[in-house]
């Protein structure tokens, strides 16, 4: 059984929080949290490949928050969906 996949759609304003090269490639997934989503990964050398599981706990790469009308406050528009 395929599993549910979440769609992500709308208008955000999108922050990133690091850079994607202190993640490992391997541990991006993304998680709502609230009306906003955030991808989230494993810091780079903590990611066990045989479990898929990260050692040390995830942080967060971009945070997509609904946009207001007109310009984000923060970040960059992005429509999704």
């Amino acid at each position: 059984m395929p599993a549910r996949r979440k769609k992500i759609r709308g208008t955000y304003c999108e922050r990133k929080e690091a850079p994607k090269s202190r993640f490992d490639k391997r541990s991006f997934r993304w998680k709502k949290s609230g009306k906003s989503w955030i991808l989230i990964g494993c810091p780079r050398g903590k990611w066990n490949a045989k479990t898929e599981r990260c050692k040390v706990g995830t942080r967060a790469h971009k945070i997509m928050t609904k946009a207001p009308k007109g310009a984000c406050p923060v970040g960059r528009k992005v429509r999704k969906g």
